[in-house]
This record gives structure tokens, C-alpha cells and sequence, in this order.
């Protein structure tokens, strides 16, 4: 309920009188840098403009109730040792999903996602396969982010990376880093035919990100998405949107053929890749041979054969 009146909070906009060049009052709604007059001050303005206020004060007030019983499951949380997603990963995730970027533009990649997994089955995944000091943040570049938020709109992701932590800045064009080494990196598929065409952003905002292109990402985003509500470090909720297991663990095999994959990170990848598939087949009740997989290449799903011991 927290998540949803926030989000709602942030769907009304504002409201406010202007007085037009012919003396009389207009109603304009706003929403972020877009302004709409709703008409001439009347009594359905009037009732229109109340009931708007009305609304988000009654929202302001179900937030704080609902923030305060989220504190005190926070403190039981963190006093029981719950918490798995670091707080930072969990705080950016959180920001993100503010702006509503985890609705379709952004989803985590990368060694976060099990976290997903863990919470969605209640399984724990040895501290082995979960440490990580970076968060991988997958673009769908076929959907354009659109915001709905001036300071979204004007500082880009950069920009709310560091809302959540000022000392993040960017070390190369898709990849920023805080003052405690923490990394975030912004990934992205090769588009067809991608020397001819210039390399697509994320916002228009000044110091934003060009997401790295990488080779086999078409894959994750043609793949169904999974999504949990996680317990982070800091005992609070956080909502990670991330790929199907399933594709997740079929594509760690691939990785951990690549020749030119560090040797170390390939036996990661295969160890994570026989947790993921074992936590889809035994605990989601999910398939390999569904037919939600048809999007995936041959070569792609040719690995799940070699998953039959792992979940039996």
C-alpha cells in the first residue's frame, strides 16, 4: 500500500490558479513540465480544485501511517538478520521505481537478480554466489523512457543516482561509481545494424549515461520478467524487476562458455546458473520446455538439457 499511494502521490501532480491576460482566473493541472488549463474558475473548478487537495492530503496521510508500521517491521527485520539486497543496490532499485523505470525501461541484471529468486521461494543461495559490489541495470532501449518528474527529466538516471548517494559520478559513459566503490553499470542489446546508427540514450539530460552495448542481452529482454519484493539490508522493503529464472540460468551457461570470460567468473556463472535452474524447476514450478520460452534462440535454449541432474 506504501508503494502504491506513493507512486498515486506522484500521478496527481499539482494544481494552481493563473490569472489569464483578460483579468479572469484559469485552473491549470501540472505534471512535471507539462501544464493543461482545466478552465475558467467556476464553481466546478472550484470543487475540482478542493477535491485535488483533498486527495493528496488524505495520500500524505496514508504514506505516514503506512511508513511508520514499515519502520518498526524494518527494526524486526534487521534485528533478525532478514535483510539480503545491500542497501544501496535496494535505494537506487527504490528511487528507479519511483520515477517508474522498473515498469518496462530498466530491470536488474546481473548477480542482484537472485535476490528476486531467494525471496520468491524462500531459498537461500550460499554468500558464494550472491556477493557482489556492483548492480547491473539492464535497458530495454525499445521502450523510451518518459518522465513524469522535472528533476527526472532534467538530471537524467545520473541525476537520481545521486539523489540516492552524492558522491556517485560517472567513470565512463555507462558506468557510475560512488565513494565506496560501489558500481552501477548501465547495460543495453547491440542494436541491428548498430555501427550505422548512433548510440541511443536514455534521457536527454546533459551527463547522462550511453548504455554499453553487450552481445547476448537481446536474449534477457525477449524473456519474460520476474518480479519480487525483496527485505534489504536496511530492513526495508525494495521491488526488483528482473529476467525469468529460467532465462536467467540459460544465459549464465552461455556466459560461462564464452573464451574470452575470466576463468573465475566462469565457474561463478555455471554455480549460479545450477542454483537458478534448480530454484525455477523445484520451487517456481516453471519448465524449460514452456512455451513462454519460444522467443529465445536454439542456441540459447540447447543449455537446458544440461539442467535434467541439477533439478532432478
Amino acid at each position: 500500500m506504501w508503494r502504491e499511494d506513493r507512486h498515486a502521490l506522484r500521478r496527481m501532480g499539482g494544481m494552481h490558479w493563473k490569472t489569464g491576460p483578460n483579468g479572469q482566473r484559469y485552473l491549470y493541472a501540472t505534471n512535471g513540465r507539462k501544464e493543461k488549463s482545466l478552465g475558467v474558475q467556476s464553481p466546478e473548478t472550484e470543487a475540482t480544485f478542493a477535491a485535488h487537495g483533498e486527495r493528496i492530503a488524505e495520500l500524505r496521510s496514508r504514506i505516514e501511517r503506512s511508513k511508520e508500521t514499515l519502520d518498526r517491521s524494518a527494526r524486526i527485520s534487521k534485528a533478525l538478520y532478514l535483510g539480503r539486497v545491500p542497501t544501496i543496490a535496494a535505494r537506487i532499485l527504490r528511487r528507479l521505481d519511483d520515477e517508474g523505470l522498473l515498469d518496462g525501461q530498466l530491470m536488474v541484471a546481473g548477480t542482484n537478480a537472485l535476490f528476486a529468486y531467494e525471496f520468491g521461494t524462500g531459498v537461500l543461495l550460499g554468500d558464494d554466489l550472491i556477493a557482489t559490489e556492483d548492480l547491473d541495470l539492464l535497458w530495454d532501449w525499445r521502450n523510451r523512457i518518459s518522465f513524469l518528474l522535472s528533476d527526472a527529466q532534467t538530471a537524467g538516471v545520473i541525476g537520481l543516482l545521486r539523489q540516492v548517494d552524492r558522491s556517485f559520478r560517472k567513470r565512463c559513459s555507462f558506468q557510475a561509481v560512488n565513494a565506496d566503490n560501489y558500481l552501477v553499470d548501465l547495460i543495453r542489446p547491440h542494436q541491428p545494424h548498430e555501427i550505422f546508427r548512433e548510440p541511443p540514450r536514455l534521457t536527454e539530460a546533459s551527463e547522462e549515461f550511453e548504455p554499453a552495448p553487450i552481445d547476448g542481452l537481446e536474449w534477457l529482454v525477449n524473456a519474460p520478467r520476474y518480479e519480487e519484493v525483496a527485505i534489504a539490508e536496511d530492513g526495508l522493503p525494495v521491488r526488483i524487476v528482473t529476467i525469468d529464472p529460467r532465462a536467467y540460468a540459460l544465459h549464465k551457461v552461455w556466459l560461462s562458455r564464452k573464451a574470452n570470460r575470466n576463468a573465475l567468473k566462469r565457474g561463478r556463472d555455471r554455480a549460479q546458473a545450477d542454483a537458478v535452474a534448480r530454484i525455477a524447476v523445484q520451487w517456481l514450478g516453471l519448465s524449460f520446455d514452456a512455451s513462454d520460452l519460444t522467443a529465445l534462440p536454439e542456441e540459447l535454449m540447447a543449455f537446458a538439457s544440461e539442467f535434467a541432474e541439477v533439478v532432478a
